[in-house]
């Protein structure tokens, strides 16, 4: 293995293993905006909720989809780049992560009111903003807990994570199968196991 398809495989464990960090703690904090969102609706928690804890919830809410973005469009970037260096077919890219994840870096040039940015009108900005459906991101948040900033399914996002095979996973799959030799030998465990019920 060359030291650059090395280096690669790296990066591609990076990614797969934050993306696969980051979906549930997306959700967790998705599951608590909506939770808190029900409960300050109902007028039922203790202590009441305001306007200020819906506002923090919906600031970690947006940063953690904001890096699950951003993780994901690395981990695709990096499959791609190990699976050139191999000389192998480089997996279809989402049709939407680049320009979300590009229109999200550049969200400070867009037209923004409460609940959307929407491409300016200088057509030299905001280009992957101009390329969403509807040329606008969703400031808010959605009907769909899964789906980030309504684009983007995160079951989608983990499923293709945990379909790449990993550096970790491939040892961890190789001392399970090693471990399954020895016992189909009879060599495992290395110790015996009557000895332990003598000791008891």
């Amino acid at each position: 293995m060359s030291a650059a398809e090395e280096t690669a495989e790296a990066l591609v464990d990076v990614w797969v293993e934050e993306v696969r960090r980051l979906v549930p703690e997306v959700r967790a904090v998705r599951e608590k905006y909506d939770r808190d969102s029900r409960a300050m609706d109902r007028n039922d928690s203790w202590p009441p909720l305001t306007e200020h804890d819906m506002f923090t919830n919906w600031r970690r809410l947006w940063a953690a989809q904001h890096h699950l973005v951003w993780a994901a469009h690395q981990l695709e970037r990096w499959v791609a780049r190990l699976a050139r260096g191999r000389r192998m077919k480089v997996p279809k890219p989402d049709p939407v992560l680049a320009d979300l994840r590009n229109a999200l870096e550049h969200l400070d040039e867009a037209d923004l009111d409460e609940f959307t940015a929407t491409a300016s009108s200088n057509p030299a900005r905001t280009k992957s903003l101009r390329k969403l459906p509807g040329g606008q991101l969703l400031i808010g948040t959605s009907g769909n807990p899964r789906r980030l900033f309504d684009l983007i399914d995160s079951a989608e996002i983990e499923q293709r994570a945990w379909a790449v095979t990993t550096s970790t996973d491939r040892l961890e799959q190789e001392a399970e199968d090693y471990a399954h030799e020895l016992m189909a030998r009879g060599e495992w465990p290395p110790w015996d196991p009557t000895d332990d019920e003598e000791e008891g």
